[in-house]
């Protein structure tokens, strides 16, 4: 027995026959009323013992003159004052009754105001004038009398010519009549809220009181309307009990209702439609009947709300298997499908932002679509291009046993071996092949540039030669389509293939939140929380993860919650996990500090982790596929921190696990809304955007390196080798083991290169030199090992004009940036102090980044004779317009590791130049240098200045 039975049960039922003053009688109307009366009281007798008292009715009839537009008003005033007449006189209605309220009669509806939506529909009392609307009973009144109830559940039944004039009134809810009806369904179907309305026509519709010479309904020797007599067969359980469960709802009752009387009515005359709409004060509940073999305690219990049965997939895309609880994309599905179909083009691009449901649209919506005509189509499982799209292609291929796509050895691209795929065709004749690529933004994060474009030349290929046998679905971030508009496949990029998912509607939104619950028969406590959900998201670019995501820790939190077994999502726990936006913020720094309170450490671990899996694209963060074996460190104490972050965040659904096309383990955020919106993370990347950048560009080097095993792949005469030696030595390193060697194996290469050039070419050439030559010998050849330095110039008379080229990479942090916006004059000073120094560039950098090959320059030599160098600094403070006095007082604070160049004023006869030229002699005056933000605490990130040469004017 259920715990919210109902207290009474109330009917009332009015039939009008007998009309007057040129309204035509009608014929079934009090018929009609009297069956449904003699159905009503006696139901609750072929009930179980348990159920008789709790379902009988107490019945009212107003039937002909009784339904007087007075005794109407009477009545819809009773219910304004939640009184209902009965024979023994008023009762006062509680919020544990229920009512049924019945009218057979005419109806009309006439044209609505300009202020009013839809027509104006009128219920005809008996004494009704014709032509006179002061004498109708207006639905509005009823509508409003009804909803002034306070009763739980409340059925209206219209009978009556353009009864659908009613639903003006009601809310818009689609109608699904079919659902399994678990024990705790059937409790919330009776303690829930249910205020429905059931309409025989339309509110253009005439309803028919009987089909007279039209055809006859009759029931023994009864006479009823097609709808009554449908209404009658629903009740007495013929036919409208779907699930076979016993329960009569009234959902489906208008199913049945809807299947019966639509085609009777259109096969004799004109097509009847019924209509069911929910009012106001609707909730999850639902209007029923029971029939005789109805017993609770056969039903079957609900599904177990466990961390397996829950209903959303959070920050994860919905696969085909989730495609049961993949709702609000119908409309989107049956778009995309008519255009897979029609195959104007054999390239379909489903396009759009971060979080409007590209993936799951394909793969829970129209994979599953097209899979229902497996005649036509076969379809491979789909893939991610990952950093080798032919082997993610290849392991789908091998995954359904079918032949693999080779290279073509002579010209290194991506080609069908021809049997592959004409044995494909051959033992499938009637088929067509679609191929799902998702996230094809991968070959531009994840895919090296050369596989890239050999594999879109492969799907270019493969589609010219088989023109009506291929199908390619592609799934695109919307902000990278630009980069494939000039690619190998521009010829596809047009109307007929670009689909561009829209965003979901308040009522999608709202079938997206509400039926996934309803599948593990949840609900929502208020049930304006899910409206609240909506009014947060609707305007939100790219919501969806986030909203799935609120969603899935909703479900969570109630799981944790030992206390409560009501199955209800909660605005108080919604409220506590902060909402839409602050879910995923406060379920990532929830983990954080768990981690951080076991051990202060884990502040470093987890930002490095978090960090290797992003890029930066264009300024803007994306997620990144971090193989497993690149995060494993130096230490062993700090490899397995790593891997407890990794089974935290991947246990709490912010990260995923999976395996790429060369089964290689791999870590990734679970979406983009994690990488843009945990706002932790953002701290980060501001913090150390130069430290993305460069790691971006290590860790290919290090680990191609470290699987060729040869010192040509080392960073030995690499810039950035300065900074990374700054890293490594740091307290704070985010050097991985591979990484770590791949910089100490090439700082000791350079310092080997370092080492021959100084005394492996010079001192013997030297001493050498001194055995056989005069002391003027020894001075040319000194000069002459100088001259053939690119960054060196020799007898560079005073104030001579030098020109120079360099190679120059320039990267601030974003916290440099911000501290020092539009204001600011980024600029790289270049000279000899204590000299008129020259400016590289002058520019305000909002990104923070600058590269530039073969910038030129001019530089002056100074008036005195000597060995001068080159140095550069990076100034923030003035314009290159403005004189640099600390810079010529030789008060400026410039880095000795700045120097990348000398120049000699004098000549070979200035004797007193000599020591200074000895002593450049043995410098190793590089070509390339690199100052960091440790050189100034103003600055963040570092600044290279490669391939540097000098020469004269």
């Amino acid at each position: 027995m259920s715990k919210h039975n109902f207290k009474r049960n109330f009917a009332v039922i009015i039939g009008i026959n007998s009309y007057q003053d040129g309204i035509r009688k009608l014929i079934t109307a009090v018929p009609d009323a009297l069956k449904l009366a003699e159905i009503i009281q006696k139901q609750h007798e072929q009930l179980k013992p348990q159920y008789q008292a709790q379902n009988k009715y107490e019945v009212q009839l107003f039937l002909n003159q009784r339904a007087s537009l007075s005794q109407l008003k009477q009545l819809i005033a009773d219910f304004h004052q939640g009184q209902i007449l009965l024979d023994n006189g008023k009762v006062t209605v509680t919020k544990d009754d229920r009512l049924l309220f019945y009218f057979a009669g005419h109806g009309i509806a006439l044209d609505a105001l300009e202020s009013q939506e839809g027509p104006v529909g009128y219920l005809i009392p008996q004494d009704a004038i014709s032509g006179d609307s002061s004498t109708y009973l207006p639905m509005q009144e009823l509508h409003d009398a009804l909803n002034a109830l306070p009763c739980r559940h409340m059925l209206a039944i219209l009978d009556c010519c353009f009864a659908g004039a009613f639903r003006w009134a009601c809310l818009n809810r689609e109608i699904v009549p079919k659902f399994k009806v678990y024990k705790e369904r059937y409790d919330r179907f009776i303690s829930d809220r249910a205020w429905q309305v059931i309409t025989s026509a339309s509110d253009d519709q005439k309803a028919l009181d009987s089909l007279g010479t039209r055809g006859i309904v009759t029931d023994g020797n009864e006479e009823h309307s097609p709808f009554a007599k449908a209404l009658f067969d629903a009740l007495l359980g013929k036919g409208a009990d779907l699930n076979q469960d016993g329960i009569i709802t009234a959902t489906e009752i208008y199913s049945h209702l809807r299947d019966q009387v639509e085609i009777l009515t259109e096969t004799h005359y004109q097509r009847q439609t019924p209509s069911l709409c929910p009012l106001r004060k609707h909730d999850k509940g639902e209007f029923i009947f029971l029939s005789p073999d109805f017993d609770r305690d056969k039903l079957e219990d609900a599904p177990p709300l466990n961390v397996e049965n829950n209903p959303y997939r959070g920050l994860s895309s919905y696969d085909e298997k989730d495609s049961n609880l993949f709702f609000g994309r119908e409309e989107q599905i049956q778009k995309l499908y008519q255009k897979v179909v029609d195959n104007k083009q054999q390239l379909t691009l489903v396009l759009g932002a971060s979080g409007t449901g590209k993936s799951s649209l394909v793969k829970a919506g129209l994979i599953p679509k097209l899979r229902k005509d497996d005649k036509t189509w076969r379809i491979l499982p789909p893939f991610r291009p990952g950093k080798s799209p032919l082997k993610s292609l290849n392991n789908v291929l091998e995954s359904v046993k079918q032949p693999l796509i080779q290279a073509a050895t002579s010209s290194h691209l991506f080609t069908p071996v021809e049997e592959s795929l004409v044995n494909w065709f051959k033992n499938n004749p009637q088929a067509k092949l679609l191929v799902v690529i998702d996230q094809f933004e991968e070959l531009i994060t994840l895919s090296k540039s050369e596989e890239a474009e050999n594999f879109q030349i492969f799907i270019k290929n493969s589609l010219a030669k088989y023109p009506n046998k291929i199908h390619v679905v592609i799934t695109l971030r919307i902000d990278f389509e630009a980069q494939f508009q000039t690619s190998v496949l521009k010829d596809f990029w047009n109307d007929d293939a670009r689909f561009v998912v829209s965003p979901m509607s308040q009522n999608e939104f709202r079938e997206a939140i509400e039926k996934p619950a309803s599948q593990k028969v949840l609900y929502f406590d208020p049930p304006s929380l899910v409206d609240e959900l909506i009014n947060e998201v609707v305007q939100m670019p790219g919501a969806l993860p986030l909203l799935s995501f609120s969603l899935s820790e909703l479900y969570l939190k109630y799981l944790g919650d030992r206390t409560r077994d009501n199955r209800a999502l909660t605005k108080k726990d919604y409220e506590e996990l902060g909402r839409v936006v602050g879910s995923l913020t406060k379920r990532a720094n929830q983990e954080y500090e768990n981690l951080v309170k076991e051990d202060s450490v884990y502040q470093n671990t987890v930002r490095r982790v978090i960090l290797r899996m992003v890029s930066l694209q264009g300024g803007e963060l994306a997620r990144r596929q971090v193989h497993k074996s690149e995060l494993v460190y130096p230490s062993q104490e700090e490899s397995d921190r790593v891997q407890t972050v990794i089974k935290r965040f991947s246990e709490a659904r912010l990260i995923v696990e999976g395996s790429n096309s060369e089964g290689e383990p791999y870590v990734e955020p679970a979406h983009d809304a994690l990488v843009q919106g945990w706002d932790k993370l953002l701290n980060w990347r501001r913090e150390k955007q130069g430290s993305i950048i460069l790691q971006g560009q290590l860790t290919p080097a290090a680990v191609d390196w470290k699987n060729e095993q040869s010192a040509q792949f080392l960073w030995n005469n690499n810039p950035r080798l300065n900074l990374l030696k700054q890293v490594l030595n740091s307290n704070d390193s985010w050097l991985n083991k591979v990484e770590t060697e791949f910089v100490q194996q090439s700082i000791r290469q350079r310092n080997t290169d370092t080492t021959r050039s100084r005394w492996g070419i010079g001192i013997p050439v030297l001493l050498g030199t001194i055995l056989i030559t005069s002391v003027t010998s020894i001075v040319w050849t000194i000069w002459s090992n100088l001259a053939n330095k690119p960054n060196v110039i020799l007898f560079a008379d005073p104030e001579q004009e030098i020109q120079g080229t360099t190679d120059i990479s320039y990267v601030y942090s974003y916290k440099t940036v911000k501290e020092f916006p539009e204001a600011v004059i980024n600029q790289i000073v270049l000279g000899i102090p204590k000299n008129k120094p020259f400016c590289l560039f002058n520019e305000i950098l909002p990104d923070g980044e600058k590269f530039e090959n073969g910038k030129s320059f001019n530089i002056t030599a100074p008036k005195e004779p000597g060995v001068y160098y080159i140095k550069f600094f990076i100034d923030l403070d003035r314009g290159c317009d403005q004189p640099m006095d600390n810079w010529v007082k030789g008060t400026y604070e410039i880095p000795d590791k700045s120097n990348i160049g000398i120049i000699v004023v004098g000549n070979v006869f200035n004797f007193s130049i000599y020591p200074k030229i000895w002593s450049a002699y043995f410098k190793n005056i590089p070509s390339s240098s690199t100052l960091t933000g440790n050189e100034t605490k103003r600055l963040g990130g570092y600044i290279s200045l490669t391939n540097f040469k000098l020469d004269k004017k």
